[in-house]
């Protein structure tokens, strides 16, 4: 009858373990190495291309109208990909230039434009915006008009807030037109514009605030 022959399986050498675990160590940390470089490059190459990577606009609540832009304020706006605007806010705190004194408004044929993002246009510089190149057109193809213009947007109002915005800012221009650009009517909810966007709800404006 013969005998089974058995193997014995010896557990590596602690000297071969210790290569093994040094070998796995030295590739993970070449590894972190390697995604830490490409991180710092990739970060150098953003900051060389690209003004700036993260947008900014300060905003204060206005018991009146609602939500505006801080006062005096500059606003950084990017989607990160084509466009990056820098804009100051004026002293009521829309993206326009100062206001206009109600003596040169009534001097000239003046346009009040009110509106949501269409006539805030964070996304443009100042002298993109279509009133001010509307004004533009009109010195060069009408300069016997004197036209002269006016814009309160912002972004995400309904249209009672746009309503407040000519009672407390526009109405002693006696704008010789009004463009009201209403936007979308569930903006006068916070409640219905939370659920359509996906953000918290931003103060409104009381619609009991708004004159008879």
């Amino acid at each position: 009858m013969q005998r089974r022959r058995t193997r014995n399986y010896l557990p590596p050498f602690p000297d071969q373990i210790g290569r093994a675990l040094s070998l796995v160590g030295w590739n993970v940390l070449l590894v972190i190495l390697g995604l830490i470089l490409i991180g710092v490059v990739g970060e150098v190459w953003l900051r060389s291309t690209m003004p700036f990577l993260i947008s900014r606009y300060p905003k204060r609540f206005d018991p009146d109208v609602g939500l505006l832009g801080k006062p005096n304020t500059e606003v950084r706006w990017t989607n990160a990909l084509d466009f990056w605007t820098v804009t100051q806010t004026n002293s009521l705190g829309f993206l326009d230039r100062e206001p206009i004194s109600p003596e040169r408004a009534a001097a000239s044929c003046h346009i009040v434009m009110i509106g949501d993002s269409f006539v805030e246009a964070k996304a443009v510089s100042l002298v993109d915006k279509f009133h001010i190149r509307l004004e533009t057109l009109a010195s060069h193809h009408l300069p016997h008009q004197n036209i002269t213009s006016s814009a309160f947007g912002f972004g995400g109002s309904g249209p009672i807030n746009q309503l407040a915005y000519y009672d407390k800012f526009a109405s002693h221009l006696h704008a010789k037109l009004l463009v009201l650009e209403p936007g979308d009517f569930q903006d006068n909810s916070p409640i219905l514009s939370t659920v359509r966007r996906n953000h918290p709800p931003e103060l409104r404006a009381s619609p009991h605030g708004r004159k008879g």
